[in-house]
């Protein structure tokens, strides 16, 4: 293996580290609970990393929530055809983050759906990368806090 095959190993296991997966769910819960004032329905946390985690969707969000979940899908129909896929293969990834995110309390189960019980750290001081990927999901938050799950799963094309 060259340098550049051990880096790009490295990366994605950090990726798809539980822990990271974890942060970046509870950064995205967190938003949600603090734009709309009530828990994130838990079948919304299988959107947040695969809108979070791969690069050309992360780099297609914009920067702040004024443009709807229903608006960027409709305008990034190349990544929303890709979803589908995307959020198959992260399906386990997903559930493994949340219970990680459970067991390690940051993120808890109400009756009413998922919440915070303290703010995720931000994640400036981790690198670049990792900083993206925490704006990110707090903007999918703040989107799936304001869009119902049937409908934010039909506008990026799939069954919840």
């Amino acid at each position: 293996m060259t340098t550049d095959s051990h880096r790009n190993v490295s990366e994605a296991q950090a990726l798809f580290n539980p822990a990271f997966g974890a942060y970046l769910l509870a950064t995205g819960i967190s938003a949600a609970v603090k734009k709309a004032g009530q828990p994130l329905p838990w079948t919304s946390t299988f959107l947040i990393l695969p809108l979070v985690l791969p690069e050309d969707t992360r780099n297609s969000l914009p920067t702040k929530s004024t443009v709807t979940l229903t608006a960027w899908a409709h305008d990034h129909p190349r990544l929303r055809a890709a979803f589908a896929e995307r959020a198959a293969v992260l399906t386990d990834y997903t559930r493994t983050s949340l219970r990680t995110a459970m067991r390690h309390r940051a993120v808890d189960v109400t009756a009413s759906g998922l919440v915070c019980p303290r703010n995720p750290k931000p994640a400036s001081a981790a690198g670049e990368e990792v900083a993206d990927c925490a704006r990110a999901a707090a903007l999918v938050g703040r989107w799936l806090a304001v869009t119902e799950p049937t409908r934010a799963f039909t506008a990026l094309g799939v069954r919840p």
